[in-house]
């Protein structure tokens, strides 16, 4: 990572000053779950962490907000903009899969730029930096355990998931579609989430299928290059 020499005024440190996204060159980690030197970390310290992120998108970002929202709701109809669970998808784009001029998410930036977090706040965040879109088909669901088992269509890797409300849902052949963050050796679903049922299977496949093709990518580019775009189409079988 490429670092400055020079003393970063108090301004700067406290997180309010002018964003430079050139003096960094972080990428996001890919590939197996990163294991924070800081331990585990509880919801709350992730909902915490999240709520600091969303601060400093506000103090930080709010020029660019709004230019990022149309463009992630241009695919959606007027009485979408307002529904709770898109706001959600939106801000978990926003935070984790929008990447400006120089491919940085905000989460990447609010790392760098903000005051240092220590014990699970910081655990929480190195999870957040895993955060990843995962489209995964169900192999197996434990209700007792929360757990669920499937593929990650996009990784083509085997994935497991614990949510307690997605597994009330789901049953073995159906698709689900969140973004996820570490926890253990596992995975968890956070902000907003879709049930692709298992009927629908053909339909998602040529989806997926086609926006490959129109992007000329790989499925593996697709939450990394084109999350939005993924995010739409993914929902809008969902809700056929």
């Amino acid at each position: 990572m490429t670092t400055d020499t020079k003393s970063p005024s108090r301004r700067k440190r406290r997180g309010t000053g002018k964003i430079q996204p050139s003096q960094y060159t972080v990428k996001p980690m890919e590939g197996a779950i990163q294991k924070s030197r800081w331990g585990k970390y509880e919801r709350a310290d992730f909902e915490r962490v999240e709520q600091m992120i969303a601060g400093f998108i506000t103090r930080r970002l709010g020029q660019v907000v709004p230019a990022v929202m149309n463009g992630f709701f241009n695919a959606a109809k007027p009485e979408e903009r307002n529904l709770p669970e898109l706001k959600t998808a939106f801000y978990s784009f926003l935070m984790y899969g929008w990447r400006d001029n120089n491919n940085i998410r905000v989460v990447d930036l609010f790392h760098h730029a903000s005051p240092p977090l220590q014990g699970r706040q910081r655990a929480a965040l190195d999870a957040c930096l895993q955060a990843r879109m995962v489209l995964m088909k169900i192999t197996d669901v434990h209700v007792r355990k929360e757990r669920i088992r499937g593929r990650d269509l996009l990784r083509d890797e085997a994935v497991t998931v614990l949510d307690k409300h997605a597994v009330m849902q789901l049953r073995a052949g159906d698709h689900f579609m969140s973004w996820m963050i570490p926890w253990g050796t596992s995975w968890r679903a956070i902000g907003s989430a879709a049930v692709i049922p298992g009927e629908r299977s053909d339909a998602l496949g040529m989806a997926i299928t086609s926006l490959t093709k129109s992007f000329n990518c790989t499925r593996l580019e697709l939450p990394g290059k084109h999350a939005a775009h993924l995010f739409w189409v993914i929902y809008r079988v969902a809700h056929m």
